[in-house]
């Protein structure tokens, strides 16, 4: 061990928001409002040099230092990521996880190097891009907590969960009238005899079936270990429709996961809660579009669902905080038979497929389809709204959907909605 005469940061304070500690090491969301993102993994003992660790504590520190690394890059999309272990100051193991970007006060030097000098623009985007990375800062963190119990097993020790019964989660001795409105109380098997038989019969093949109930088992265990899921109606997109019935689908990738959010519509939400990024953005392409009609004021998108409009997600729960949790476990092969289902109808439908998550069904949409038109751009998110080469703002999509669909004999959707709406 390396002895030090002063005391120790690292040992004595806690650099930030402890996002996760086992006995060996410690990941720290650092409190720097300039760097969103910035991400300190720590080892906990006092060492000074890489070598002084053992090789299989070296391997377990840089397998988090690069999981870290892949959580900022999936949730916060930066130009680069800068890994340091310096300690020249703090002899003290520890490894910096930077996110970057191109127009960042320090780009390309390091961090510790003085800012350079900006023109008004290069400021101006940099202030709009540190306004959106800060606004991802608290999924970020909660998708690092996820992806660090998942791979390192959890922060505190504690008893293994009892695996719970159906009954122990769906029917309890009183009626769970806690947390969010919008909270999942009921399991996805539970829900699915409110569908329309034509869903009922796409989700009824031995894969499908195997897969819903992976996902009962899956949903109920995280229940009953207190976690709180969105949204409370699973299958609200198939509630006003049958597969015949639809003539647009709008593809997302899970819902939202804040309290209240999610209505089981993708992009939808309340119209008593803010609408969120993407959502915004989708009502500034409708009114580049429709400019002679009043800016749409609804964030519930339950009119589109009404007239045909299939407002489907990927993956149909999420875990309070962390987007992306209930992905991988079963949803992709729910909502693929699904997708399939619509596809394989007669009825002329359009496929709007936003982002690459989205575009990833197109092969199988094709390859299924019977009188099926794609479209595809960006993901109406900020981060990707204004990228080429397939910018969502600017394509057209509402539009271009009415025109085709009209082209087929059948009635536009309105987009907008009537202003006292």
């Amino acid at each position: 061990m390396t002895s030090v005469a002063t005391p120790c940061p690292l040992c004595s304070t806690p650099g930030g928001e402890l996002v996760w500690r086992q006995a060996d090491l410690r990941v720290i969301a650092v409190d720097d409002p300039d760097l969103p993102g910035f991400t300190r993994v720590i080892w906990n003992h006092h060492v000074a040099e890489m070598t002084d660790l053992s090789p299989q504590d070296r391997e377990r520190l840089m397998q988090t230092v690069f999981l870290v690394e892949a959580v900022q890059r999936r949730i916060l999309g930066p130009d680069k990521v800068n890994l340091a272990a310096l300690g020249n100051w703090v002899p003290h193991i520890h490894w910096h996880v930077i996110p970057r970007w191109r127009n960042d006060p320090w780009f390309p030097d390091s961090i510790w190097s003085a800012r350079h000098a900006r023109d008004d623009a290069v400021l101006a985007q940099w202030q709009q891009r540190l306004e959106l990375v800060s606004m991802l800062q608290g999924e970020y963190v909660a998708a690092l907590k996820l992806a660090l119990e998942r791979q390192f097993g959890r922060s505190e020790p504690m008893s293994p969960p009892r695996r719970p019964t159906r009954s122990a989660v769906a029917a309890p001795t009183q009626p769970d009238t806690s947390g969010p409105a919008n909270r999942l109380r009921t399991l996805p098997g539970e829900q699915l005899a409110a569908l329309h038989p034509g869903w009922q019969a796409a989700l009824d093949t031995p894969p499908v079936r195997a897969a819903l109930a992976k996902l009962d088992d899956f949903i109920g265990r995280r229940l009953q270990e207190g976690a709180t899921i969105f949204p409370a109606r699973i299958f609200r997109a198939l509630e006003d429709l049958a597969p015949e019935d639809v003539r647009v689908v709008i593809l997302g990738q899970d819902p939202y996961h804040g309290p209240g959010q999610a209505q089981g519509l993708s992009f939808s939400v309340p119209d008593t809660v803010p609408a969120p990024p993407s959502l915004r953005n989708m009502f500034n392409e409708l009114a580049q579009e429709f400019p002679d009609r009043p800016r749409r004021r609804r964030n519930d998108l339950s009119d589109w669902a009404r007239q045909g409009v299939l407002l489907l997600n990927t993956s149909l729960t999420v875990e309070q905080g962390a987007a992306g949790s209930h992905a991988r476990k079963g949803w992709e092969q729910v909502t693929d038979a699904l997708i399939d289902a619509v596809a394989r109808s007669p009825q002329p439908t359009v496929f709007l497929l936003w982002g690459s998550h989205a575009q990833s069904k197109a092969a199988a949409i094709e390859a299924n389809g019977t009188a099926c038109k794609l479209l595809m751009a960006n993901h109406p998110s900020p981060l990707s709204a204004l990228r080429p080469p397939r910018p969502f703002i600017g394509c057209g999509h509402f539009s271009k959907a009415n025109a085709w669909l009209e082209s087929q004999g059948q009635a536009p959707i309105d987009w907008v909605g009537a202003p006292t709406q």
